[in-house]
């Protein structure tokens, strides 16, 4: 069971190697999808409210939105949008 466990490590390791250095793939930058993100207009309303704002300031710090592959899902589908307002919200509460 530890040796399926140890191959599959290795084999995540040398795909991402394989990635990022042979391929050239970047991670993205997460100061630019921040950006990305306050030019929306959902996100406009959410940031208008002071109570969710606080929230999501936060997120930003040590949250949610500190990932860049979770901020470019809530930009880019309407699901993931929807689940992140109402966790905003709720956590506001």
């Amino acid at each position: 069971m530890f040796g399926i466990f140890l191959c599959l490590l290795t084999g995540a390791f040398f795909v991402e190697l394989f990635r990022k250095y042979i391929l050239g793939i970047k991670d993205p930058d997460i100061h630019d999808l921040w950006k990305e993100l306050d030019e929306t207009e959902w996100f406009k309303e959410l940031m208008s409210n002071p109570e969710l704002r606080k929230w999501i300031l936060s997120d930003k710090e040590k949250g949610l939105l500190k990932d860049p592959y979770y901020v470019r899902k809530i930009i880019d589908k309407e699901g993931h949008r929807d689940g992140f307002i109402n966790y905003i919200q709720d956590k506001s509460r």
